[in-house]
């Protein structure tokens, strides 16, 4: 019977190992089984991490991109406002300024200047009509003297000073109103002075 135990004792052994063996290979196909399922797993981590920041910069550069537009914007308007407030300021000054000039001698020359440049540009004119504010009729006796008797005058819808000639017969007309000077320098102030705005 020593000869059947060392049998079974033989299966026996055989059997644990074959079984043993088996465990080990199920335990590492188990095992990487459970390593690419962590690998996908970890996979599937970093792609959703990586769309995840994606999406989160491209959102932070939007907004920081609509922040900086609304602050640039902000500060456009600011200058402009700022800029058309110099603008009026500049031009009350400009106004005050004239206003005082054309209660001086000097104006009555500058209007005998004006009156002898608008009639060179109105060469051979027989019919030579000057528009003054009513406030400079009393430089009328002046400057028809200067023109020599060829002119007569008429109130003009100008303001500031200035004249305007006029020959009907030429079909010319010549501003020389301080109106009409000031309306240019004012389309053309914020190039003269440097504060157009990029982009505009």
């Amino acid at each position: 019977m020593p000869d059947m135990t060392e049998k079974l004792d033989r299966f026996t052994a055989k059997i644990l190992a074959e079984a043993s063996e088996e465990s080990r290979r199920a335990m590492d196909q188990a095992q990487q089984k459970r390593a690419a399922a962590l690998r996908r797993a970890e996979d599937q981590v970093l792609r959703e991490a990586y769309q995840y920041i994606h999406r989160e910069v491209a959102r932070i550069k939007g907004e920081a991109g609509r922040s900086v537009s609304r602050h640039m914007l902000e500060n456009q308007r600011a200058l402009s406002l700022r800029r058309e407030e110099m603008a009026q300021e500049t031009f009350a000054l400009v106004r005050a300024k004239i206003a005082a000039f054309t209660r001086t001698p000097a104006y009555g020359a500058r209007l005998e200047e004006l009156l002898q440049q608008a009639l060179s540009h109105l060469p051979g004119a027989k019919d030579v009509q000057v528009c003054l504010r009513p406030e400079d009729s009393q430089w009328i006796p002046r400057l028809s003297k200067a023109a020599g008797g060829k002119v007569t005058f008429q109130e003009g819808d100008f303001r500031m000073g200035g004249l305007v000639a006029r020959s009907p017969s030429l079909g010319l007309r010549v501003d020389a109103s301080f109106d009409c000077a000031a309306q240019e320098l004012s389309g053309h102030f914020a190039e003269l002075f440097g504060l157009s705005l990029a982009g505009e």
